[in-house]
């Protein structure tokens, strides 16, 4: 899970998108925790995302799921607000940051 992490942060990390000019003065901790394969984190700063790291954190985004769910919405074979609104995908942060993180998955 890790290396498939990483590869998304390199990919974020690469690519030429207009919506990172929205974030590019945010500084937040994100923290993906999966109910069936470990805890990993990160951090956002800059527009870009740091290396991802295993272990807890305390931290500003905390999103909770099962792997499955999470390379469906990768994959665009399932929508983050659908998984959501399902109950799927946990998310724990302020709403301005759920909206950002939403729009990030897209």
């Amino acid at each position: 899970m890790k290396e498939m992490l990483q590869e998304l942060v390199k990919k974020f990390n690469e690519k030429d998108d207009e919506r990172k000019e929205k974030i590019k003065d945010l500084k937040r901790s994100i923290l993906l925790r999966f109910t069936d394969n470990g805890v990993y984190h990160m951090y956002l700063e800059n527009a870009r995302l740091s290396d991802v790291e295993e272990g807890e954190i305390e931290a500003d985004i905390v999103l909770e799921t099962d792997t499955k769910t999470f390379r469906d919405i990768v994959d665009g074979k399932e929508d983050a607000l659908t998984a959501y609104i399902t109950k799927k995908i946990r998310i724990k942060a302020k709403l301005m940051d759920k909206l950002l993180l939403s729009d990030l998955l897209k």
